[in-house]
């Protein structure tokens, strides 16, 4: 069976969610106060960013491309 919290060899990605999630926080917990809200800021606005053009590519669309 799979470890799915396993590490790669350092500098690779963590194999499944888990492992992930618990790498995620770890780095969080490195950042100041400061630099987790200027992280969260800069997360909102890319998501903010990416989601005007997902509209926008709805709103193009013709129905036969649907």
């Amino acid at each position: 069976m799979a470890d799915h919290g396993a590490k790669h060899p350092e500098g690779a990605f963590d194999r499944g969610y888990e492992g992930h999630a618990r790498r995620q926080a770890r780095l969080g917990l490195t950042l100041s106060p400061a630099e987790r809200l200027r992280w969260l800021e800069q997360t909102m606005e890319e998501l903010r960013r990416l989601r005007g053009k997902a509209a926008a590519g709805r709103a193009t669309r013709s129905r036969s491309e649907r």
